[in-house]
This record gives structure tokens, sequence and C-alpha cells, in this order.
């Protein structure tokens, strides 16, 4: 086999891994629904166990005072006027008992009307991973066949070494998307994102609650997506690319940055590490970070920012 056969062999591996690069964005997508859905069911959940044992309370309470201390309180009111009182009390306790059951019943509906999205949420991404898992072998199949022509022609494909490269990373994530169910732990990171102010991190003012250190570095930003969309992040939460992160290899995680490119700034939580590989960049942004600030690989100011402390 001569090198016009290995040249089609290095297309072959190009496309696959172009169509994987695809594939990976779909389950991104989907994991990252997935996860928001369960997140949801877990918080109906809670709902549902509160409204529950206000009613089991109410109920203690009504068994505790008897079916008679409502005719004990009537039969010892000693005017008019406090029979009124009695009355009235019994018939709002009433009516509040039926606003629990009503709440109880409501809080249970929505607890599995949301447990039921997240699980076909999860059902319609078992297929995605299974097309994953061939698209992978496919790929491995492909770039050992390239690597045997390579040999046997006694020809040094570059190519070759950064494709497997590729396919080690693929190989990563895909791991990261097997058990989706524990996905839903980690890290809470709701309250930093809240932090981020009222723009969800696209302003150029420092939002309240943040304050400036005075500590400032530069250099490269490149950014990543939804082919890591669900992945874990370094600070446990999970990766989703339409919120304003970043990834960097020596800050603290839960630092916050002001980070300018341009005439645009973007607040960004740091929630994960990285870039690896090329010590030029100094972060990796979020998706809808980086567009927002219009970069693809840009040399950025950044300046670092930490949550206030209490007055």
């Amino acid at each position: 086999m001569g090198p016009p056969d290995l040249g089609r062999l290095r297309e072959r591996v190009e496309t696959l891994l172009a169509r994987h690069t695809a594939l990976e964005r779909r389950v991104g997508r989907a994991a990252v629904a997935y996860v928001r859905a369960a997140q949801a069911a877990a918080a109906a959940q809670a709902g549902l166990e509160e409204a529950e044992a206000t009613l089991e309370e109410r109920i203690r309470t009504a068994y505790q005072l008897g079916p008679g201390a409502a005719l004990e309180a009537f039969l010892g009111a000693p005017t008019f006027a406090d029979v009124e009182a009695v009355s009235e009390y019994a018939a709002r306790t009433v009516a509040l008992d039926e606003r629990t059951l009503a709440g109880a019943a409501l809080a249970r509906d929505a607890a599995l009307a949301a447990q039921g999205r997240a699980e076909r949420r999860l059902e319609a991404l078992r297929p995605e991973l299974e097309r994953l898992r061939r698209s992978l072998a496919r790929i491995r199949a492909e770039l050992e066949e390239a690597e045997a022509a390579a040999a046997r022609a006694g020809a040094q494909a570059a190519w070759l070494a950064a494709q497997r490269l590729a396919l080690a990373g693929a190989e990563a994530r895909a791991v990261g998307w097997e058990d989706l169910r524990t996905l839903t732990w980690g890290e809470d990171q709701a309250p930093y994102l809240a932090l981020l102010g009222p723009t969800g991190g696209r302003t150029c003012e420092i939002p309240p609650g943040l304050v400036a250190t005075g500590e400032t570095f530069s250099g490269y930003a490149s950014w990543y997506g939804w082919e890591f969309g669900g992945q874990p992040t370094a600070m446990g939460a999970i990766f989703d690319p339409t919120l304003f992160t970043a990834a960097n290899r020596w800050l603290p995680m839960g630092t916050f940055l002001r980070v300018r490119a341009g005439d645009r700034c973007a607040i960004v939580l740091v929630n994960d590490r990285g870039p690896y590989g090329r010590l030029e960049r100094v972060l990796d942004l979020s998706k809808a970070a980086a567009e927002y600030l219009g970069v693809g690989v840009t040399w950025v100011q950044a300046e670092v920012l930490v949550v206030a402390p209490p007055a």
C-alpha cells in the first residue's frame, strides 16, 4: 500500500472525527437537558417532602386536639363574641386543612411530572450514547489501519499522533457521559452564578457582591462548547456552555474574572481546569462567554474578582 492509500485513510479518519465531534455536540446538549430536568425533579421532590411534612403536622395537631376540642371551646365561651371567634377559628382551620391537602396533592403531581420528564430525557439520550460508542470504535479501527499502512510503507505520518490524541480525548469525554444519573451530584454553583448579576455576566461593571482585587493577567483565551456539555467540571458541577464560566490552570475554584477583549467585558466564574497543551493560553471560556466577547483564540486581559466580605 503506497502513500496515496495512506492519504485516503487520513481523509477518512478526519471525516469520521468531524462527524464524531458533531455527534458529541448533540450528546452534550442532550446531557445538559437531562441534568436540568433531573435537577428540576429533585427540587420538585423537595417541595413534595415539605408539603407532606406540613400535612403530617396538621394531621398530628388535629389528632392531639381531638374531635371534641372545638365543642369544648364553644361550650366554654363566656360571651357571644367569644363564640363567634371560636367559630371563625374552626372554619379557618378546616379551610387550611383543605388547602394543605390540595397543596400536597399538587406537589405530588409536580414531582411525578418532573421525574417523568427527567426519565424521558435520559431514555432519549441512550441511543445517542450508543451511536457515540460505535463512532469511537470505527475511528479506532481506521486509525489502526492507517498506522499499519504507514508502518508497511515506512512512512512517517505526523498526523497519526495528532489523531490518536484527538481519539483519546473523545474516549475520555465519552466516559463522562456513561453514567448520567451521577451528573446531578456535585458542587451547587447556583449561588456563585447568582453573583454574575442580572445580566448573567454581560457587563463591564463589577456586579454587587463582588470586589476587585487589583490582580490582573493577560494571554490568549480559547473556548470550549457542547462537546463537553454535561461533563463534570473541576468544581464538581456540570459544564453548561450557555453559562458564563471559564477554565484556568491556577486560580482557585469559585474565583471570578472580569475578562476584557477589545471594548467588551464579561464577568465569568472559574469552575474548571484548563486549557492544557498550550501554555500561552490562559483561559478556556464557555461558548456563551466567548461568543459574547468575540473570542476565537484571542488575546484578553483578565482582572481577578472575589466575593465581597460580609458588611
